[in-house]
């Protein structure tokens, strides 16, 4: 990626990264067996997210574009409109429309595409058998396998979320950090982190 330039965003899959020009073109690096890094016509696009072995760009007019492998129908977003936000995650794609509801694709088989009634979401994530989404109250909702322990009723003021290999992790305004799931290698211990910030832009 040396050879990278005017980059305004980027995206990290499983075995692949993907930046996001100015000029809203795409351009990717990595594993490509899968046709994941196929971005180079890309064009419009104003954020871009990757999955395990897909990539989504979403174009300024609200509709959606993706890359990929498809066996789960992660990439079939090209009916979708009006969306203002994407996700990749393993082997499913989020978008948040304008009107803060949520669509999914792909598998679902922890349950993280069952999103159709979640409502007044400002920010989603998605990572593997877990999908989260940020409401403007700054409580969080999240659909997952139940195993891994991502339960948010307790989650308020939080202003951005993560989702990650079956955990989640949520910041909250006052720069503190809380995290939920799997913990067998000690990431969701943030209980001590203290002053952390969201880029500014």
């Amino acid at each position: 990626v040396n050879s990278w330039t005017d980059i305004v965003a980027v995206a990290a899959g499983n075995y692949h990264t993907v930046g996001l020009r100015s000029d809203g073109t795409v351009i990717a690096a990595g594993r490509n067996d899968d046709g994941q890094c196929d971005v180079n016509s890309w064009t419009n696009i104003v954020a871009v997210a990757a999955g395990n072995y897909h990539t989504v760009g979403l174009h300024s007019d609200g509709t959606v574009i993706a890359a990929g492998w498809n066996s789960g129908g992660e990439c079939n977003v090209d009916d979708w409109t009006d969306i203002v936000a994407i996700a990749a995650g393993d082997g499913n794609t989020i978008g948040l429309r304008s009107d803060g509801t949520v669509v999914a694709v792909g598998y679902s088989h922890f349950g993280q595409n069952a999103v159709d009634g979640w409502e007044d979401i400002v920010a989603i994530s998605a990572g593997h058998g877990n999908t989260v989404g940020l409401r403007s109250d700054g409580t969080v909702v999240a659909t997952a396998h139940e195993y891994f322990g991502q339960f948010f009723s307790s989650w308020k003021d939080i202003v951005a979320v993560a989702a990650g290999y079956d955990h989640t992790v949520g910041l909250r305004s006052n720069g503190t950090v809380v995290a939920t799931g799997w913990n067998s290698s000690g990431e969701c211990n943030v209980k001590g982190w203290k002053d952390i910030r969201l880029p500014q832009k």
